[in-house]
């Protein structure tokens, strides 16, 4: 799951951090350039168009891959099974995580039917260096509006992971403020990271190219990349602080655990690259003309590509944990007994933990606690607990939970009749303040537990 995600993350942040580049960047620098670079640019855009739709086509397949790893931890079955069974599909179909990946899977489609409209047209072969196409290029302003769509489609697709994490699952005004700024660091990281590899192609044209103009071109579209970058740190910088706050909690929390450890290495990093982004910024571009400093400058941005997308890595190892604030605020996560069947569910109105012990076919008793969105116990008047078999069909079994001292609702005598995907429903009564509803699925293992001889 891990390395799924960071694929997912460098393959969603390069396509759409392409397409940011090329309309907000590269395009605007090409109408203001004098000169004959038409074969250069249609050549350009041409080799982002490939890297656009490379990236969309590996961060599908493992958006796929991603939804079968999930739908099988969900469920405690193999890949096999989930996929067999229909358990996928109904992470899909029921789940925030489904539904999110659903509508980026359409932006998706539309973001690579765009950009192949835009593509320019094939050159004969014989003419590469000559300029004239087969077909007329494409009216500036058209392009212009088709660019400002697909950069559209590109952020949806970029950002739309914040709403399939932690914070888009939390509910209340810091779950919405942890979204934004999950969404912002997320729309920061594709518009710089995913904006180096095609700057540096775009240098690398320009350092062979042999018209005179290039080196007005280079400047015009260093200095708007630079305006872009630096917007980016900051905006990068705000919401790591806010996110840092939202998941870490404390200075303790920062150097004590496991995630906090990679919270200062992905830190590392984005230092790292805002050195090299200094040094392009105030040192080499001023010097564009001088000999040696495009190079350099392409060389520095391939440098911090690698340094983003390392830290990408990181993100993939941090979004595989929970994070360090939980240890602190819900311990409950690592104190779910064993053999029981358990589920955390989360909604915009309120959270539950659901335990079912013992989780196998038997009689079994369940225990519901409901949280805030501070983790703070919500306190109903009354809560209804049902469960349905896996057999499609299944009419529910409905029980009314009682309270214990703890402010735990129980449910004792429950029949558990086979083992499966079980699907559980509560239904908490607020009295005046109304009902809060929450479902999921939860796994109910087949048979008893191996016989052990006496001691």
């Amino acid at each position: 799951m891990v390395y799924v995600r960071a694929l997912h993350f460098a393959a969603t942040i390069l396509a759409a951090g392409v397409v940011i580049f090329q309309f907000l960047v590269a395009e605007p620098a090409f109408r203001t350039a004098s000169g004959d670079f038409r074969p250069s640019i249609e050549t350009l855009r041409r080799r982002w168009t490939w890297m656009v739709w490379t990236g969309l086509a590996f961060a599908a397949v493992s958006a796929a891959v991603w939804v079968l790893l999930l739908a099988a931890d969900i469920y405690g079955a193999s890949v096999g099974e989930v996929w067999r069974d229909g358990g996928v599909w109904t992470v899909v179909t029921q789940t925030r995580f489904g539904q999110v990946w659903s509508l980026r899977f359409v932006l998706g489609v539309l973001l690579a039917a765009l950009i192949a409209a835009l593509m320019p047209a094939p050159m004969n072969a014989g003419l590469m260096n000559a300029g004239p196409m087969n077909a007329a290029p494409m009216n500036a302003v058209r392009r212009g509006r088709l660019g400002g769509i697909a950069i559209l489609l590109a952020i949806g697709v970029l950002i739309g992971p914040a709403w399939t994490g932690h914070a888009g699952a939390t509910p209340g005004a810091v779950g919405q403020f942890a979204l934004a700024s999950d969404a912002f660091h997320l729309l920061a990281a594709g518009a710089w990271v995913g904006g180096l590899l095609p700057l540096a192609m775009l240098l690398d044209c320009a350092r062979h190219g042999k018209q005179p103009g290039w080196a007005a071109l280079t400047s015009e579209a260093v200095r708007r990349f630079s305006l872009l970058g630096i917007a980016s740190v900051g905006l990068l910088l705000a919401s790591g602080l806010v996110n840092s706050w939202y998941e870490v909690g404390s200075t303790g929390n920062l150097i004590e655990t496991s995630y906090g450890l990679l919270v200062i290495a992905k830190l590392g990093l984005f230092a790292a690259m805002v050195a090299f982004a200094a040094v392009n910024r105030f040192y080499l571009t001023p010097r564009l003309a001088a000999a040696g400093a495009v190079r350099q400058l392409e060389r520095n941005s391939v440098a911090e590509a690698a340094l983003g997308f390392a830290a990408v890595v990181v993100v993939g190892f941090l979004g595989s944990m929970a994070p360090a604030i939980h240890l602190q605020l819900h311990p409950k996560y690592e104190a779910v007994p064993e053999g029981a069947a358990f589920v955390h569910i989360h909604s915009l109105q309120g959270m539950a933990d659901v335990t079912i012990m013992p989780g196998r076919v038997g009689a079994a008793s369940a225990t519901v606690r409901l949280w805030d969105d501070d983790f703070d116990p919500l306190k109903a008047q009354a809560l209804t607990f049902a469960l349905t078999a896996p057999p499609a069909g299944s009419s529910p079994v409905t029980r009314a939970a009682t309270q214990d001292d703890s402010g735990a609702w129980v449910v004792d005598g429950i029949a558990l009749s086979q083992g499966g995907n079980w699907t559980v429903t509560l239904d908490a009564d607020f009295g005046a303040k109304g009902h809060l509803v929450l479902e999921a699925p939860i796994v109910i293992e087949d048979g008893s537990p191996p016989h052990r001889p006496n001691q």
